[in-house]
């Protein structure tokens, strides 16, 4: 049995994030027509040393094939040189079970994490958005601008970060991945004033409590947040709650349980669960999008498996079709 094997060069040489957009929004029509088994998501922490492994498995029915990812995030890396997270991605046969490929997972969970929010974009931004607002510099900020740049005449991008050292080498990443399709890039420590001139603001922090709050956010604005992933952690007060007339998770399965942006705002009273919608149902139909340019409009996102899953799939077709990477023996086939 051979099992394809790609690095991390390889995954980024087969899928950007323009086409990376388009796939997610194929993961959420999978998963609105039920074809898919969520909910098998599971952690498992470590106190010494500190860090969490994350397992992610999805499921397609019919045969579709089945995959998990697996995330270290151990969180004293740093300062041992090492990234804080680390991961990778296995891939099955839907008919035989026989495993397929593995692959690097950093690059991919980068990738469909902006890629989500640029989808939610297309559905919630309001098209003629021109300013925006990045609260953090690390990855995932950076793959956020990266997926609005694709869709987005970006003139303004304010990034505020508690570190001007990360925030100008967050800078330099951004004008040497981007290019021209963002203008000015500004480092701020005013952040309210940031947020109250943007049309899309965006939260990518470990932070434990809310950085941005209802009362700066202007008529029209998008605001999506895809740091805080815990039922005590949140980036959004819950006056952005309040105030945002379309509120969408990526699942209300591994959303509502685990985020505490909609978790806490739903025990204060200040929303029901019900109020709340799935991103599936966007891409569906089964929800309206943006109805007015006057509408402040929320999105929030802590990762769906369904959507690793897709995009590796397309991952790995991409590497059969093109020669990617390296096979190796494993066995595991009858005598």
């Amino acid at each position: 049995m051979k099992l394809r094997v790609l690095s991390e060069a390889d995954c980024r040489a087969l899928l950007g994030m323009r086409d990376a957009i388009d796939v997610q929004a194929e993961a959420f029509a999978l998963l609105a027509g039920g074809h898919s088994v969520e909910g098998l998501r599971s952690l498992a922490t470590s106190e010494n040393p500190p860090g969490v492994a994350i397992f992610n498995p999805s499921f397609l029915r019919a045969a579709g094939g089945y995959g998990i990812k697996v995330i270290s995030d151990f969180y004293e890396n740093e300062r041992r040189g090492l990234t804080r997270m680390t991961g990778i991605v296995a891939l099955f046969d839907g008919t035989t079970g026989y495993p397929r490929t593995v692959m690097e997972a950093g690059y991919l969970t980068d990738l469909r994490t902006g890629a989500g929010t640029g989808l939610a974009a297309r559905y919630l931004a309001r098209k003629n958005s021109r300013i925006v607002t990045i609260i953090g510099a690390g990855r995932v900020a950076r793959n956020q601008l990266e997926a609005l740049a694709e869709l987005f005449d970006i003139e303004i991008v304010h990034v505020a970060t508690r570190s001007r050292t990360r925030g100008e080498e967050f800078a330099r990443r951004m004008r040497a991945d981007c290019g021209r399709r963002i203008g000015e890039i500004h480092l701020t420590d005013a952040v309210d004033a940031a947020v109250r001139s943007s049309d899309i603001v965006v939260a990518a922090t470990t932070s434990e409590n809310p950085v941005v709050f209802g009362a700066w956010l202007k008529p029209g604005t998008f605001v999506a947040s895809a740091g805080a992933y815990k039922p005590t952690t949140r980036e959004v007060d819950s006056d952005t709650i309040r105030r945002s007339s379309h509120l969408v998770i990526d699942s209300r399965t591994d959303c509502l349980d685990h985020a505490g942006d909609f978790m806490i705002p739903v025990a204060e009273g200040v929303i029901a669960r019900d109020t709340i919608a799935e991103i599936a149902e966007l891409v569906s139909g089964a929800r309206a999008p943006r109805r007015s340019d006057e509408e402040i409009t929320y999105y929030k996102s802590i990762g769906v498996p369904i959507q690793d899953l897709v995009t590796a799939q397309h991952m790995a077709r991409r590497a059969v079709q093109l020669g990617v990477g390296i096979e190796i023996e494993i066995g595991g086939d009858n005598d």
